[in-house]
């Protein structure tokens, strides 16, 4: 009995390695099929999960909306 519990132990890892694998596969498929469980884990993973480039993010968000302003006046100052 010992015998399979040091085995076991010994496949955990992989064994869990495993099952994550094919929860991203159903979720990725899911995703793409556009159901509500897909949208409802990412909507819980950015909850609970904290983000440590969270302040990065924002500031490039920033600066790419202000590109596009930029590029949207310059268009209206040629046309206009």
């Amino acid at each position: 009995m010992e015998y399979y519990r040091e085995f076991f132990i010994v496949l955990s890892p992989c064994l869990i390695l495993g099952f994550l694998a094919i929860v991203a596969k159903m979720l990725i498929s899911a995703a793409k099929s556009r159901k509500g469980i897909a949208v409802a884990f990412g909507v819980m993973a950015q909850m609970l999960l904290p983000d440590p480039q969270v302040e990065k993010t924002i500031d490039t968000i920033i600066i790419a909306k202000r590109k596009v302003d930029e590029q949207e006046e310059q268009k209206d100052n040629k046309t206009g």
